[in-house]
């Protein structure tokens, strides 16, 4: 099948008008030393779950993870380990194996968007961003900081950290009570990703779209809110049933741009040629 990126959307990222969202997906692309990747969401959530002393809240966990209530056993599993446990166990498998930034984070910074937003909790992209040259024409903004909007006026590149960042464990956004504190507690913002949502097209790699209740609300209300011709973008694994995406894609604004099941190297390829056609794009028009 592969990937083809539409015209409008190509000059959307030449122009940096474009904002990537990372997800899991995209953090699954590096492989460390000894061969391992970054844990998918249920194969995390099952690693925490046998950190888990007490067997009821275990078995608790893994009923509500098997009935696709993940934010509930992702609140059994933090309420259980307790803040000091649940630190360890999420540097232990976000940080400790050293997960070096891979191809997919190369072109993306390559292709150099002025805004990256993800909802991963490791810091792979940013290691490499902030690194040589570069360091200084990067900040990084978690969603308790005060400098969002500074960030975004600046003429620094800037990626945000939507549910908060392996450095501080005890702000990640992790479960339902988390999502809703955070929301009530930095509503700034969430009202500033709400105006990057509504002005912006996004493109998002290495989401599954399987209820990320965040990302999923920001596009509802952005649909809602100011409904537009232009929609957004997502690289998705084929393998959803037509009917799904049609109304996922009309709930959202969303086009899906699929690729074969299985075939993750077709999401680098994609991206290689995205590259080079944004650096034709920006040598032709004077761009930076």
């Amino acid at each position: 099948m592969g990937i083809s990126w539409p015209q409008s959307l190509l000059t959307e990222v030449a122009e940096r008008r474009c904002v990537p969202v990372l997800g899991a997906g995209a953090s699954a692309s590096s492989v460390n030393v000894d061969g391992v990747r970054p844990p998918g969401w249920v194969d995390f959530l099952h690693r925490g779950f046998r950190r888990i002393a007490n067997d009821a809240d275990r078995a608790a966990a893994e009923e509500q993870l098997e009935k696709g209530a993940a934010l509930d056993a992702a609140q059994i599993l933090a309420d259980s380990l307790g803040s000091p446990d649940f630190g360890l166990f999420i540097r232990h498998e976000l940080e400790d194996p050293g997960f070096p930034p891979s191809r997919l984070h190369e072109l993306l910074l390559q292709i150099d968007p002025k805004v990256v937003i993800t909802t991963n909790y490791d810091r792979i992209y940013e290691s490499l961003a902030l690194q040589g040259n570069a360091v200084a024409g990067y900040n990084v903004c978690k969603y308790y900081d005060g400098h969002f909007v500074n960030d975004l006026r600046s003429d620094r590149r800037l990626i945000v950290k939507a549910h908060g960042c392996v450095s501080d464990p005890q702000k990640i956004v992790f479960t339902r009570k988390q999502y809703f504190a955070a929301r009530r507690d930095y509503p700034q913002f969430f009202e500033t990703l709400d105006a990057i949502f509504l002005t912006s097209t996004l493109v998002f790699i290495g989401s599954g779209f399987n209820g990320d209740p965040d990302i999923e609300l920001l596009l509802q209300n952005a649909n809602i809110s100011a409904p537009s011709q232009h929609t957004h973008y997502a690289v998705v694994e084929a393998g959803r049933h037509a009917s799904v995406l049609r109304a996922m894609e009309e709930t959202y604004n969303i086009k899906f741009l699929q690729y074969d099941l299985g075939q993750h190297q077709q999401v680098i390829e994609a991206l290689e040629q995205l590259a080079v056609d944004v650096e034709s794009y920006r040598a032709v028009s004077g761009g930076a």
